[in-house]
């Protein structure tokens, strides 16, 4: 869980120093090198088994690794760097959670490189013809000199997903680098290649439902044997739903002692009693999380900054309070379920499959627009939402021919070359957009602030690339989504827990912000709190403050959803725009 942080060109070699020093939550170490032409600087916890011992020197290349590769190797650094002087990188098996910058000093080239799946991040930006890279948003604005604005179109992203979609980051002219891609800059300009490319190629040999079910549970049990960490103090994320459960019964089965956690929202606890069943049946020692809006109201900030990018899912206030929980013990790796909905088809493809087979000739384009649709956050309500003034900094002007950039990368990835079912599209634009940009970044950021390292068995590159040769019927048959990681599980954890429909984490979003959140919700989202950012109309934000949405909404729960977006967008604007990324953090 260390961090690095460095540029290319001509910059105050005390840079780097405030750099590292915004991640002391990274390490109680640091280590600097400065190359003809770069700076790097790496900070890790000493003793922390499978990371980079230090900045690797190797020929002309200096490199340095945040993170590890899964299974964990000797020295990532040497892995990676094989990968990106590989001249074909896609021959690899690169897998883990790592970021990491190579200079090549003999041929002025920057590498930058993070794991396949997102779930550490690069973010780089250009100053003053300096190009500065790091693992966290916050340590480009410890640079002194960056001006600090948001980037409109990113915001606007936020607004439509509930996270920032893509490269573009919500500070202008900050980048990321995508998942799975090699990213160069030689002379000035900037390449990009892949290391890894979802195939979709369905094997016959696997349309036997007892063959698809044995390598799947094969695959998924080596992803989190090959996770394990050295130490002995493991923690796992256990919801009560079928995917944390399902890497609760691997984990029993090899044996690893491990402490679960699960939430409590007291009345609203919908998965607590199964969790607690869960824990039962395999012996896990269990731990009830509070997850009251008490014990939530005063995070909120803490969480905004811990995050480094706004995400506006109810589910990162409890996953805060299981990451503090967790550290507390004293656990330093933490395994959960995600990824478990992307991978064997969960149930938001429903409502997708649904618009595929009631549209008479579907597109690109309209499968996109029900895709944003699906988000009920603020898509086509816009105009609602926005002042006049944001607005016109987003929409192209009129006789331009300036795309959306929300639709134009949901059909990049809709439309992807290699991809032969309707399902396998959706599945591969649900792992680009809802995983790689939101789900695991947002789990390592929030448990990375608290010294955990985070273990997603799920989001495995063999396992990954492996479910897109199962024939969609594996994923979801009739209404059964899920169907052969059920069917893995059957008789392996109790069968009230592998055939229940899916409900989610079901966080009360509503109750608490209509409810003991509401003076909060005032204070940050009133009409003179709103007024002054000039970026929302104030009168649409009052009326979800009272309670009340559109005409043609008449789902409680997208209140609070909504609200809870724009709460944890203001606590981050607060954080990172104003407070240039120090915000006011809990050490």
């Amino acid at each position: 869980m260390s961090g690095i942080s460095g540029w290319v060109g001509a910059a105050d070699p005390a840079t780097l120093d405030l750099m590292l020093d915004a991640i002391g939550h990274r390490g109680d170490q640091i280590e600097r090198a400065f190359p003809p032409g770069a700076a790097l600087g790496y900070r890790s916890w000493r003793g922390r088994p499978g990371q980079a011992a230090s900045i690797l020197a190797r020929g002309p290349f200096t490199i340095a690794c945040a993170g590890d590769l899964a299974p964990t190797v000797p020295c990532p650094a040497h892995a990676i760097l094989d990968c990106v002087q590989s001249r074909d990188p896609t021959r690899n098996s690169l897998d883990g959670s790592f970021a990491a910058a190579a200079w090549d000093h003999d041929a002025g080239r920057l590498t930058i490189i993070c794991d396949p799946f997102g779930l550490r991040s690069i973010y780089w930006v250009e100053h003053r013809g300096v190009v500065y890279f790091a693992s966290e948003l916050k340590q480009l604005l410890a640079i002194p000199t960056l001006p600090v604005q948001i980037d409109p179109q990113a915001i606007h992203s936020y607004l439509t997903f509930s996270f920032v979609a893509g490269d573009r980051m919500p500070v202008q002219g900050v980048r990321r680098v995508s998942p799975g891609r090699i990213s160069e800059l030689q002379r000035g300009a900037w390449t990009e290649r892949p290391y890894l490319r979802l195939v979709e190629a369905l094997d016959p040999a696997l349309e036997d439902d007892a063959a698809a079910t044995a390598a799947v549970e094969a695959l998924s049990q080596a992803a989190v044997k090959g996770r394990l960490p050295s130490c002995s103090n493991v923690g796992l994320y256990l919801s009560g739903g079928l995917d944390s459960s399902a890497i609760g019964r691997w984990l029993y089965e090899l044996n690893v002692p491990v402490r679960a956690y699960t939430l409590d929202f007291g009345e609203h606890s919908v998965e607590r009693d199964e969790a607690a069943l869960v824990a039962k049946s395999l012996g896990l020692p269990l731990s009830f999380v509070d997850a009251s809006p008490d014990a939530v109201a005063p995070i909120l900030s803490d969480l905004a900054w811990r995050m480094d990018l706004p995400f506006g899912d109810g589910v990162t206030g409890p996953h805060y309070l299981l990451a503090r929980a967790a550290s507390g013990d004293g656990i330093t790796a933490v395994f959960n379920g995600e990824g478990g909905d992307q991978l064997f088809g969960g149930w938001t493809n429903k409502p997708m499959i649904a618009a595929e087979v009631y549209t008479p000739t579907p597109s690109a384009r309209t499968r996109a627009r029900a895709y944003l649709g699906a988000y009920h956050r603020f898509y086509r309500l816009e105009d609602d939402l926005y002042t006049q003034e944001f607005a016109a900094t987003i929409h192209a002007p009129a006789g331009t021919d300036e795309p959306d950039e929300r639709l134009a990368l949901l059909e990049r990835e809709l439309d992807r070359p290699g991809l032969t079912t309707f399902m396998g599209r959706l599945r591969n634009t649900d792992i680009a957009i809802k995983g790689f940009d939101n789900i695991m970044p947002r789990a390592e950021r929030i448990a990375g602030s608290f010294g955990l390292d985070v273990r997603s068995p799920l989001f495995d590159r063999a396992l990954t690339e492996h479910s897109f040769t199962l024939h969609p019927r594996h994923k979801l048959q009739g209404v059964c989504e899920k169907a052969v990681l059920k069917r893995a599980m059957s008789g392996r954890l109790p069968s009230e827990i592998v055939w229940r429909q899916k409900s989610g984490m079901c966080v009360p979003t509503t109750d608490w912000v209509l409810g003991p959140l509401h003076e909060l919700a005032r204070e940050l989202l009133g009409p003179n709190a709103v007024a002054r950012r000039g970026l929302f109309r104030p009168a649409y934000i009052a009326r979800l403050r009272a309670g009340r949405d559109l005409s043609h909404e008449l789902r409680p729960r997208r209140i609070g959803e909504k609200l809870w977006a724009l709460l944890m967008l203001e606590l981050w604007m607060r954080a990172y725009i104003d407070g240039r990324g120090k915000g006011q953090h809990t050490p």
